[in-house]
């Protein structure tokens, strides 16, 4: 960290702790105040209560205050209150929650006892019955009541939103949330980026405790394992507080799971759907809640939601090979060396449970035990074609990607033989994933101080036989496959030659030459133990609350795999093999598809056969394989002070020690293999601060500084080395690196945001965000010509490897709108909208290899999402329209790659991407509600390029998807 960086860290630090220690320690003479004095037992009482809306529905994140008192809570997930350390007497209690009317109550105090406060609240005007009687509209009433109580900025997201469009998985809801974009993969939304970072730096907890990622080797959770109906909502805290895990630069997303509430809940889905891809594909979705509590006070409480869905994806993908040609005149052109044609049939069935039993001790004093459980096999069968240039003569700046195998590798013109035919593969995917967690906690309020404690296991695991390949040579000497530049048109589209279509549908000039098995699995157990307390006291005006606690969190990973071999004896012709798949429309009609044979059928005959193969593997020795323990032990201390006028300042520190105890393999320059341990050992300080000043009727402005680590991924630790011979773009062979000497990268975040409440309901928020960030891990990017892997082919690598760059910065906007326009005469009264808007910009500095400074991977300088809503009577419609501007997606240019950092070889890039879902209900009476929903209406393409647009690597495509069906509601009997 440079010099100027540690120094302003330092003072940020110590400015916090002086902010703690002005809270904690009292002035002179504030223990002569009577509230100091810890009253004897019997001589104070309580106020609890539960807040209901008029249908009976519990209302989260209400303002409950004791005026006189200057003494401030906010409702739970159960939508209860607690106040307790009050002396006898009468007190008055105000209840606001945006959208609803506010309440005033006075009640009297007992000493010795709990007086019991139960407010039904009524909407704002009479035309806002919607935000009671539409899900989804109460729901968005929900996130804005819990995003105001919150303390640092952050975003909710019940789950009735979630359900209210579609929703593939918890992913792809995620991603409408302002300054939420998406990392997909193979038609899913994978893992999650906030304001322009990376997915390594967002950490994911299930109420509160880490939850391990279900992909090998990496920190940041997939998310596409998670069916969304199954949780109660998300946060998505885009500052952190020092009673959180550090680890979230990004963000910390934290998963809740449900619990009863005292209005017993019964609901079940059930969708189906189709998608016209690869002559039809269909889907089906049901879900279902059940949950209500039981005994004298309803003291025991218990919920289940559980969900099945099946998801036939289907993918047609076109992945070329770009490169710029200087034709025999002179003439420099775009050009395309290769090109992959994809398809790609899934059955991709998920399953999932969650929910929790709970239990009311008494009045500020219940113990949970919560779980979430999700399992998930990404099945399916993925052909590939991969088409190769035969013209001769041409100037190339990776001619070795060429069809004419006479070319030089480093330079010179494409040089006869020029008759590559086009090559192909198959592969079964069949990863089973799962990911669950367990945890026991309690909350127990006292007088005039609280205690609560937490014990938490969560694992996941990544199994199966997750990418199994079946090879094939083209024996043909004749290939007349060639790239047409003349008929070109769109650089999305590269034309080739008929002769290249004729050719991958002659399967008799194919020969299968054996498979590629993954077995084995990785695996990963996290277990923590936490407990914190708080002690609360007032001195005039001022409302004290200091919090202090201790964590403990462990993680146990290993990767256990290897690759078995099977290698044929004799010449087995595809033509053996039936074609599993025709597709007149393949890639919308602009290519011919292929003979398409599929894994199972050549898995069938090897194991029908074994006489005809020879069987190798590399158990035991397979440079994947890694195992790392890593402890964190953490504690913190945070302040809170509610000074007069709503004035609310939180401060706090938190240090966190991490140790991670690591063994791999080590391959000599024989690629002979040996044991390896290490070590390492650091600490990080954590300082953070929020202050919320009131602006103006309905009017807030949050100023917050937090500062977050994010640590390597275990993969980049732990495994020596990874291979593939399937890349993107003009790198066909990748190999990536350890690197054992890595560091955690260190941010610094500052937020300024100002926030308006509409009288009725509504929100509009305006936030600028600057982020400064130490020793960004980043790939460094080199070309091995001749190099070999341990168990991999020779050939032309292209070799990455994490390392720690110097410095960057990270600033933006984030501008959110929100309301329903009930004020509108007659229909229109039904509209609404929830629209969000982010900017980005960023800078890295000291890349090895590079002079430039280009912006961090995953900043999207522009994005927004639109959704316009109805709700009037029984019909509800919502639609979401995104957009994320094209992003880095990861470095690959280095200083004098031929083309420039705008060519061919340049960094890999996201496209732009925009995608229009759109969902509808209608209720009939019985709580029968019909559903119509309709996912990526506008058949958006999603895909990366190098360098700039015309060099694209990758362009798939999935088709809409349409679905039907029930949702049914029981009414509750109390």
């Amino acid at each position: 960290m440079p010099v100027h960086a540690r120094r302003w860290s330092s003072c940020v630090t110590l400015l916090v702790l002086t902010l703690l220690l002005c809270g904690i320690l009292p002035p002179a003479g504030a223990s002569s105040i009577s509230t100091m004095a810890e009253p004897a037992p019997s001589s104070t009482g309580s106020i609890s209560g539960t807040l209901t809306d008029s249908a009976g529905a519990v209302l989260r994140g209400a303002r409950v205050s004791i005026p006189a008192r200057n003494q401030v809570v906010f409702t739970d997930q159960q939508g209860r209150f607690f106040f307790s350390g009050l002396q006898p007497g009468e007190y008055t209690v105000s209840v606001s929650y945006v959208g609803f009317k506010k309440v005033t109550k006075t009640v009297t105090v007992s000493a010795g006892s709990s007086t019991s406060l139960n407010l039904q609240l009524q909407v704002a005007s009479s035309n806002q019955t919607v935000l009671v009687s539409a899900a989804s509209a109460s729901a968005e009433v929900e996130a804005v009541n819990e995003e105001r109580a919150a303390d640092n900025i952050m975003q909710v997201l019940p789950v009735k939103m979630i359900t209210s469009l579609p929703a593939p998985n918890l992913g792809n809801a995620l991603g409408r949330l302002p300054g939420v974009s998406l990392t997909r993969n193979e038609g899913q939304d994978q893992y999650v980026q906030v304001r322009g970072t990376e997915p390594r730096l967002t950490n994911t907890t299930v109420d509160g405790f880490n939850l391990p990622s279900a992909d090998p080797g990496v920190r940041e959770y997939d998310y596409s394992v998670l069916p969304p109906s199954i949780i109660d909502s998300v946060q998505v805290s885009k500052t952190l507080q020092a009673n959180m895990d550090g680890d979230g630069i990004g963000a910390s997303i934290n998963i809740i799971t449900k619990t009863a509430t005292d209005t017993p809940t019964y609901e079940f889905t059930a969708l189906g759907g189709y998608n016209p891809i690869e002559n039809g594909r269909g889907s089906t979705d049901e879900y279902g809640t059940w949950g209500r509590r039981f005994g004298p006070g309803k003291k025991l409480g218990f919920i289940i939601s559980g969900e099945y869905n099946y998801d036939g994806t289907g993918i047609n993908d076109m992945e070329p090979t770009p490169d710029i040609a200087t034709l025999p005149n002179g003439q420099t052109t775009g050009w395309f060396d290769a090109q992959d044609l994809r398809t790609y049939m899934f059955h991709r069935p998920r399953w999932g449970v969650g929910g929790s039993l709970d239990y009311r001790i008494k009045p500020g004093h219940t113990i949970y035990l919560r779980y979430l459980y999700s399992h998930y096999n990404d099945s399916g069968d993925k052909t590939v074609y991969t088409l190769h240039d035969n013209t001769p003569g041409v100037q190339l700046l990776v001619p070795g990607n060429s069809g004419c195998t006479g070319t030089p590798t480093d330079s010179g013109a494409t040089t006869a033989p020029c008759n590559t035919p086009p090559s192909f593969y198959n592969q079964q995917e069949d990863a089973q994933i799962s990911t669950g967690a367990l945890e026991l906690s309690s909350m127990h309020v006292l007088k005039k101080a609280w205690y609560s404690w937490g014990a938490d296991v969560a694992t996941s695991i990544f199994g199966g036989e997750p990418f199994d390949s079946g090879n094939f040579n083209n024996n043909s000497t004749a290939g007349d496959c060639h790239y047409e530049p003349g008929n070109t048109t769109d650089y999305h589209l590269p034309q080739w030659s008929l002769a290249c279509f004729a050719e991958i549908n002659q399967p008799q000039n194919y020969v299968f030459t054996g498979t590629q098995r993954s077995p084995g699995h990785s695996q990963q157990i996290n277990i923590g133990f936490n407990v914190s307390a708080g002690y609360n006291w007032q001195i005039g005006k001022k409302y004290d609350s200091l919090e202090y606690g201790a964590k403990f969190r462990s993680m146990h990973q290993y990767a256990n795999t290897y690759n078995l071999n099977a290698t044929a004896n004799t010449a087995i012709p595809m033509s053996m093999f039936p074609n599993r798949l025709k597709q007149p429309r393949y890639y919308n009609g602009s290519y011919q598809d292929g003979y398409n044979v599929f894994y199972s059928d050549v898995a069938k005959y090897v194991k029908q056969n074994p006489t005809d193969f020879t069987f190798n593997d590399d158990k035991g020795v397979d440079p994947s394989d890694f195992g790392i323990v890593e402890h964190i032990p953490a504690f913190y201390a945070m302040n809170t002070i509610d000074f007069a006028r709503g004035i609310r300042l939180v401060a706090g520190l938190r240090a966190e020690i991490t140790t991670d105890k690591i063994h791999n393999l080590t391959f000599d320059a024989n690629n002979n293999a040996s044991p390896n341990h290490f070590s390492n050992t650091y600490y990080d300080i954590l300082p953070s601060a929020s202050l919320r000043l009131p602006a103006g009727h309905g009017s807030f402005v949050r100023v917050d500084y937090s500062r977050g680590v994010s640590r390597p991924e275990e993969v980049s630790l732990g495994q020596a080395i990874s291979w593939s011979q399937n890349g993107n773009g003009s790198y066909k062979y990748t190999a990536s690196l350890n690197n054992p000497n890595l560091k955690a990268e260190v941010g610094d975040d500052v937020d300024v945001q100002y926030d308006h409440y509409f009288k009725t309901f509504g929100v509009f928020t305006a936030g600028y965000f600057y982020k400064h960030l130490s020793s960004p891990i980043v790939t460094e990017q080199s070309f091995a010509p001749n190099y070999q892997p341990p168990g991999g082919p020779q050939g032309s690598y292209l070799i990455s490897q994490p390392i720690n760059a110097g410095t960057s910065w990270l600033q933006g906007i984030e501008l959110q709108y929100w309301q329903h326009w009930t004020g509108l005469p007659g229909l229109l009264g039904g509209l609404g909208m929830n629209a969000n808007y982010s900017y980005e910009t960023s800078r890295i500095s000291s890349i090895t290899g590079r002079t430039d400074h280009p912006r961090l991977p995953y900043d999207e300088p522009n994005s927004f999402n639109i959704g316009p809503t109805y709700n009037r009577g029984p019909l509800s419609m919502q639609m979401a329209l995104n957009f994320n501007q094209a992003a880095i997606f990861a470095y690959q240019y280095t200083d004098g790659t031929a083309g420039g950092p705008k060519g061919p070889l340049g960094d890999i890039y996201f496209y732009n991407h925009t995608q229009l879902d759109a969902q509808g209900g209608y209720k009939f009476g019985h709580g029968l509600q019909l559903i119509v929903s309709a996912w990526n209406l506008n058949n958006e393409e999603f895909g990366f390029y190098n360098g700039s647009k015309q060099y694209p690597i990758q362009r798939e495509f999935y088709q809409p998807t349409y679905t039907f069906g029930l949702h049914w509601t029981p009414k509750p009997k109390h």
